[in-house]
């Protein structure tokens, strides 16, 4: 792989450095032109750059201003993995996931799950260059389990690194009517483009357990050979990871030009494959013993992205911008407790778009037409799973099992076609008041498949002493599931504004032909200037956001109604009227799309160089989707929209508008504290979640901390930290080429609601409920550093040494069960945040 991208390099390096040699031609023949057409020249670019601003103006409304994040940010902060939401942790309406900072798993490199505002984290909308790259299809797995029906996915279809962007910008609050498909916020990420220069950079970075610090319980053997077959990656105490990449772009002409970029990322964890006397399947169907040749390996996980994106300066008023992105995800793990049990898994990615701006007297238009297919794909390498179980009624000691194979072979895939326009109006005055209208509309077709190329098997074989036994088998049978449909949006707002008061009222209309519904989403921000000054602002708002598709739900049936059972077969029986068909799946149930009511007030205060902001958000999350038994007492499980949430916040932040300069430093701050508190009535495991009890549990009412509570009052059991406190100060001395940044997060005592293996209570009145303790967790804190260097004596040159968690404090962020005690009573152990990790860079700027 490192090859290919060397070689990729050599070969794209004599067109970049024959369109540099074209620019520099041209340069010399424009000294020798008269001074006339210089100024000429030099007035034409000047327009384009005018242009530029013009053809991506958007109205000033301080009520729906996004956080933004800069490449130059990027290059200077702390990155560590280089995903997007690994930059995002310290935004103020932003949680991570407590599994996504587990660092018994040091040697992942995916994407971390974030909420907005409390909402589930697949109900983001991720756009790159005006175009959604949500994965629809099985996009929530709260850990890495595995099963025979669900792929472990992700909600992100791209997985972009962060060091190829120009920016993101993460809409939390007052949304403008543009974006849709979410009930959290938008985070819309912009790829380098063009500027009319010659250029690149180039980066290694790595780091390796042999490094950093690992925290773990000391009650728990912290060993691969501890990993099972449905949690293969528990356990990562050996890991070294290495990312190279860069990016460089030429001109083509004055007025067309590219950016190629790519980057590769590989992770490599030692881990232990199963090793000793196992069994197999003869070609004749019979049990055979193998002795498994297994012992110290190392699993394996890549990620690699290459992009290009063209751009085409056509008149001083209109420019066209054609991109391509290819994301590609592959992981390769083993289980140590069973025998040839290694599998593949592929998360694959391929996009383009192309945007055409043009910026005319009446206003801006902006047209986008984009394609997509994201596929997930597993491999095992043996095609069925085969088990011996060997039960003595004397001596349980004698009692043992074998077992080989792995979870099946699937696949699943997601086509997408987008067409978006939007038009937004020069701004003009009627009676008094200043109006900016945006009118616009989108498109989507979607068409997802869920594909099982063969039959899977498992086969259980129980021996009791000899005397008795025989087969347990289950299947699923091969075959192709499509569902499709087609997504319609309008939407309209206009910016008023009256003296020192603006507003923004707007409504989106979307129409989706799975499910059949029109959703209207009414939206009104506005903005008092309370002094004329602009130095004090009010702000308040009343939005409505809309969800994600229903896709997910239109596959499930796929994923569960192949399931077949039989008890009487053996090994080599083909799938007939004798075997069960074991379908605990009844439709839709006629779903609704889930919403979310936002209301939010606020107070923006500039006090010297500094902008301050005061915040509060509340949302209502309603017609959330739930499975429950269809009728009391039953077996089938079917969906509907029960489901509820609440979310409350409180947030004050600070940033410097200008560095302050103190002698040879610039320095920026930027700082919030947070308070939030979340409830639902669906608990954070997935868009798919049933409790195995079905038809008996009471789905309205759960047993919390020794009492009886309604589902909707249950804490949040992930996403839960209710006090936060974040900075980041970044202090750069330019005339050394030398920059520190420093980032310190404390997180307050808190405590959440877990439910340790399906645990159940019965009350009289209420009957069967789901059980849930009370976890409490003490206040963490952790420093993070990165300095960079970029020798004035090397131009180019740069150096960088980021260290994650300096103080390396042990930080517990989450409790999970392992093993059980000489009681039989399950081990509860606590998950820790990654201690000191350091991470080293070397780049070359040209």
């Amino acid at each position: 792989m490192r090859r290919f991208y060397l070689l990729l390099f050599i070969l794209l390096l004599p067109i970049y450095s024959q369109a540099t040699t074209q620019t520099e031609e041209k340069d010399e023949n424009k000294k020798k032109v008269s001074i006339d057409k210089k100024d000429e020249s030099n007035e034409k670019n000047t327009k384009k750059d005018v242009m530029l601003v013009k053809a991506t103006f958007n109205p000033s409304l301080i009520a729906s201003n996004p956080e933004t994040i800069t490449s130059e940010d990027v290059r200077t902060g702390t990155v560590g993995n280089g995903n997007i939401t690994d930059l995002l942790k310290t935004l103020p309406a932003i949680q991570v996931s407590n599994s996504s900072n587990n660092g018994n798993q040091q040697g992942e490199i995916k994407p971390s799950k974030i909420t907005i505002h409390g909402a589930s984290s697949y109900q983001n909308n991720f756009m790159l260059d005006g175009i959604s790259f949500n994965n629809d299809i099985d996009p929530s797995n709260p850990s890495d389990d595995l099963t025979e029906t669900r792929i472990n996915s992700d909600e992100q279809g791209l997985y972009i690194d962060s060091r190829l962007i120009d920016n993101v910008k993460v809409y939390d609050k007052n949304i403008p009517v543009e974006y849709g498909g979410f009930t959290g916020g938008v985070i819309d990420v912009t790829s380098r483009r063009w500027k009319h220069s010659n250029g690149g950079s180039v980066y290694y970075n790595t780091t390796r357990s042999a490094w950093n610090k690992i925290h773990t319980d000391k009650r728990v053997d912290f060993s691969t050979r501890q990993n099972t077959s449905g949690r293969p990656n528990r356990f990562q105490p050996h890991y070294k990871k290495e990312n190279f990449g860069g990016w460089f772009e030429a001109g083509i002409s004055d007025n067309l030009g590219f950016v190629f970029s790519a980057t590769h990322k590989e992770s490599e964890i030692s881990s232990y494959a199963y090793q000793g006397e196992s069994i197999i399947l003869d070609p004749d169907n019979q049990i055979l013993p193998i002795e498994a040749n297994g012992g110290h390996k190392n699993q394996k996980r890549e990620i690699t992205n290459v992009s290009g994106k063209l751009s085409w300066y056509m008149t001083d008023n209109t420019y066209l911008d054609w991109s391509i992105n290819h994301s590609n995800y592959k992981d390769y793990s083993f289980s140590s407790n069973v025998a040839r049990s290694g599998f593949t898994t592929n998360h694959n990615g391929i996009g383009s778009t192309l945007q055409l701006t043009s910026q005319q007297d009446l206003g801006d238009l902006e047209l986008t037409g984009g394609y997509q297919e994201l596929e997930d794909k597993r491999r095992n390498n043996q095609k069925y799973f085969v088990a011996y179980y060997y039960y003595d009624f004397m001596d349980k000691d004698n009692n043992f099992e074998v077992k080989s194979g792995g979870m099946g072979d699937l696949k699943t895939k997601q086509k997408n076609t987008n067409l978006k326009g939007k038009f937004t109006f020069t701004p003009f005055n009627w009676f008094d008041i200043m109006h900016q209208p945006k009118t616009g509309f989108e498109y989507t077709k979607t068409k997802a498949s869920y594909i099982r190329n063969r039959d899977y098997f498992r086969y259980n074989y129980q021996d009791y002493n000899g005397m008795w036994g025989g087969w347990m088998i289950n299947a699923f049978k091969k075959g192709k599931y499509d569902a499709d449909y087609q997504n319609y949006t309008l939407y309209t707002d206009d910016t008023m504004t009256y003296h020192r008061l603006t507003i923004q009222p707007g409504i989106r209309v979307d129409y989706d032909d799975f499910i059949k519904n029109y959703n209207l989403a009414p939206r009104v921000s506005a903005t008092y200037d309370v002094f004329g000054t602009k130095q004090t602002s009010l702000i308040a708002g009343y939005n409505r956001y809309y969800g994600r598709t229903m896709m997910n739900y239109a596959l499930y049936g796929a994923q569960n109604g192949g399931l077949y059972n039989c008890y009487s077969c053996e090994p080599g029986d083909q799938i007939d009227e004798n075997w069960n068909n074991n379908n605990d799946f009844e439709g839709l149930s006629n779903l609704s799309t889930p919403y979310s009511d936002e209301i939010n007030l606020g107070i923006e205060q500039k006090i010297l160089n500094t902008l301050w902001r005061f915040e509060y958000v509340h949302r209502n999350g309603r017609d959330e989707v739930v499975s429950k038994p269809k009728y009391p007492n039953s077996s089938v499980r079917t969906f509907d929209n029960t489901g509820k949430s609440e979310h409350n916040s409180f947030a004050i932040s600070v940033r410097t508008s200008e560095p302050w300069k103190i002698n040879i430093t610039e320095n920026t701050l930027k700082a919030s504290i947070i308070w939030e508190k979340n409830r639902s009535n669906t608990p954070k495991t997935g868009y798919a979640h049933y409790d195995p009890a079905g038809r008996r549990i009471n789905p309205n009412y759960v047993y919390y901390n020794g009492k009886v509570i309604k589902a909707s009052k249950l804490p949040a059991t992930d996403f839960n930290l209710p006090l936060r406190f974040n900075v980041e100060f970044k202090t750069e001395l330019p005339d050394y080429g030398v920059s520190v940044y420093n980032q310190f997060q404390w997180h307050g005592k808190r405590y959440q609601a877990v439910r340790y293996e399906s645990k159940y209570a019965f009350d009289d009145d209420k009957g069967q409920l789901a059980r849930y303790d009370r976890e409490d967790f003490g206040s963490t804190f952790r420093w993070d550093v990165k300095m960079l260097w970029r020798p004035t004596f090397v131009p180019g040159a740069n150096i960088s040494l980021e260290i994650n968690n300096l103080l390396d404090k042990h930080n517990v962020i989450d409790r999970y069960t392992y093993g059980v005690d000489s009681n039989g009573k399950s081990i509860k152990l606590n998950s820790y945040d990654l201690g000191r990790q350091f991470w080293m860079q070397v780049g070359y700027d040209f």
